[in-house]
């Protein structure tokens, strides 16, 4: 069955090689060479089965039966026999479809970017873009006006699937478009997509902050989530400053390792808690469960925390998301 033309895309490794097309036609050009009396082009599987061996006259083959899949290819010229005269390396062609992009939006709200009040760290967003048709080829920009985010990474899960890591620290506060394009075909624009906000930063805040102090003869686990930040910012290891590990939960310090002390449950939340509010997301993922299997009784400055991940669950990357949703249902049918 032969292919839209408008919808297939072919990448080769060939420098001399190029696509050419017409409508009705895909072909595979290369450039021709003087007083050759012809040409021959090759064309076979991965499994080294040749699929097209023709001698022709023309530099240019036409590929309109070739299916989507991964080939090799390669051509020489022709000499007065019309017998090879020198072969080019065997160099990778890849026939994939390239359909129009779509892109799957949960609601119409924009997926909120916050940025950290800190100068000194990167902050570092995952966003997951959901819908069909993606390819490795696919191309994925955030942009408003002349203003663009810059993504540090971004991995195609599937034709379904695109997780970016978007960086804004540097960036300007406001609403960006998203734009995924596939090779050949018009991009797909979603005004919008995101939103970078500026850390919430008032005199109100400010107090508040300040007010909050670390209440004295009162149990971790009845903490609010700002009482138990409070905390954490003054259980400083001074002693240990190759790690932000709470001192509380530290035993020994060293230059390359901690030993940690759970020697009470107390010590095991706190550290739990701290790994909820860490960057590294595995750590997080590890905190969520923890907390929903030992909820009786309920450490109430994490669950705090997981109410307020939940509230803005977009950010995170989907297999987080799916988590944090299980293990915080489990968190509130606990029973104290």
């Amino acid at each position: 069955m032969k292919l839209n033309l408008k919808r297939v895309f072919i990448i080769f490794g060939l420098l001399s090689f190029s696509i050419g097309a017409q409508d009705g036609t895909k072909l595979i050009a290369w450039k021709p060479i003087p007083e050759a009396s012809g040409y021959q082009i090759q064309i076979k599987e991965k499994t080294g089965k040749i699929i097209i061996d023709k001698k022709i006259d023309t530099p240019y083959q036409s590929i309109e039966d070739l299916p989507s899949g991964v080939y090799l290819v390669r051509t020489a010229p022709l000499n007065l026999f019309k017998k090879p005269a020198v072969w080019s390396a065997w160099k990778d062609l890849e026939v994939i479809l390239s359909e129009p992009p779509k892109v799957v939006t949960e609601e119409e709200k924009p997926i909120i970017l916050p940025k950290s009040e800190s100068k000194t760290e990167k902050t570092i967003a995952n966003i997951t873009i959901e819908g069909e048709h993606f390819l490795d080829a696919t191309k994925v920009d955030l942009t408003k006006k002349n203003e663009t985010l810059p993504i540090l990474s971004k991995e195609v899960k599937s034709s379904e699937r695109i997780d970016l890591k978007v960086d804004t620290t540097e960036a300007k506060s406001g609403p960006y478009d998203l734009t995924v394009t596939n090779p050949y075909q018009k991009p797909k624009v979603v005004t919008n997509f995101v939103k970078v906000e500026d850390p919430k930063h008032n005199e109100s805040e400010d107090s508040k902050k300040s007010k909050t102090s670390i209440p004295k003869g009162k149990p971790f686990r009845d903490f609010t989530y700002e009482e138990m930040l409070a905390f954490l910012e003054t259980d400083i290891a001074v002693n240990c400053k190759n790690t932000k590990v709470p001192a509380l939960t530290l035993s020994e310090c060293h230059k390359t390792y901690v030993i940690l002390n759970f020697t009470s449950d107390d010590n095991q939340s706190v550290f739990e808690f701290y790994k909820l509010i860490n960057e590294n997301q595995s750590d997080r993922i590890s905190a969520y469960q923890y907390f929903s299997k030992n909820c009786s009784p309920k450490f109430r400055p994490a669950f705090e925390r997981m109410e307020l991940q939940s509230k803005n669950q977009r950010n995170l990357d989907p297999e987080e998301r799916q988590t944090l949703l299980q293990e915080l249902m489990k968190f509130r049918n606990c029973t104290r």
